[in-house]
């Protein structure tokens, strides 16, 4: 990892639980070593890195299927978010369908974001099944493991957690699916152009136009751009905050440059960090 940062030195890790939710998978990939620390939503995640200085969390930031994840974005753009991105992880998602083999399938309960990718796969396979949503594909796993005529939708460890059978792998596997995550640190990595994303929180000023005049360094600079999104700002009605993503690192003369020119058409901007990202694991 670049920066300050090792798994060596990381000894807590927090992430959202529970025990075999893909975050904690790739927790476990990251950090084999390392005590982690399951937590229920994204702000339990944010709250808990507030109060122990010395971890560092990881908290999903987009899927490939259902698109942002807001609660972290929304985490992140607070002005009270004083963490910083030290890593992109993306976790090759493979999905098994989970149960008791030799019965017949009544019910198949997982989180709603595996629906969505599968949907096509269990209105061919399972059309008759009803469908349940569980907070986790965990909790689905361990709804499915008291009931021989149900089934759950999830990674195939957690058939061995759980006690059930992998009944079929992987679902859609045809079709990517896959999930990133950002890994948060108190300690900002060191400028460095390993960093490959640079990630900003911007208010611009309230007139037309002034997004473009904001993007066209950029543009100008041939700095790529990887994420924009727009979330209101708290107690300002009809006022927003964007997060910003872009290629390259503050390192890179060319890119500092464009963010300079593009800060001074800002009302504010604060950076979120220098990363590297692309660092992949599988399901």
């Amino acid at each position: 990892m670049s920066g300050n940062l090792s798994p060596a030195s990381s000894s807590l890790i927090a992430c959202l639980g529970p025990d075999g939710s893909f975050s904690h998978l790739l927790t476990e990939k990251r950090f084999p070593d390392a005590e982690v620390k399951l937590l229920g939503n994204v702000g339990e995640v944010f709250d808990f890195l507030h109060s122990e200085q010395q971890a560092l969390g990881i908290v999903p930031i987009e899927n490939s299927s259902g698109g942002f994840i807001i609660d972290t974005v929304d985490r992140l753009v607070d002005e009270r978010c004083r963490l910083n991105i030290v890593e992109e992880l993306t976790l090759d998602v493979k999905l098994a369908l989970l149960g008791h083999g030799g019965h017949r399938i009544d019910v198949i309960y997982s989180h709603p974001m595996p629906f969505f990718h599968c949907d096509e796969w269990l209105r061919g396979h399972h059309p008759d099944a009803r469908r349940k949503s569980e907070p986790s594909t965990s909790a689905a796993a361990a709804k499915a493991a008291i009931d021989p005529n149900a089934a759950a939708i999830g990674p195939r460890q957690n058939a061995e957690r759980h006690g059930i059978e992998v009944l079929h792998f992987p679902i859609a596997g045809e079709v990517p699916n896959v999930t990133q995550f950002f890994l948060l640190a108190h300690t900002p990595n060191e400028v460095s152009t390993q960093n490959n994303r640079t990630a900003l929180v911007v208010e611009l000023p309230d007139r037309p136009g002034s997004l473009c005049r904001f993007l066209t360094p950029l543009a100008e600079a041939g700095v790529n751009m990887k994420r924009l999104e727009s979330r209101p700002i708290r107690g300002q009605p009809n006022k927003y905050k964007f997060y910003v993503e872009v290629e390259g690192s503050i390192a890179e003369p060319r890119v500092a440059e464009a963010l300079f020119k593009a800060g001074a058409e800002a009302a504010s901007i604060r950076s979120l960090g220098s990363y590297p990202s692309g660092v992949r694991f599988e399901s």
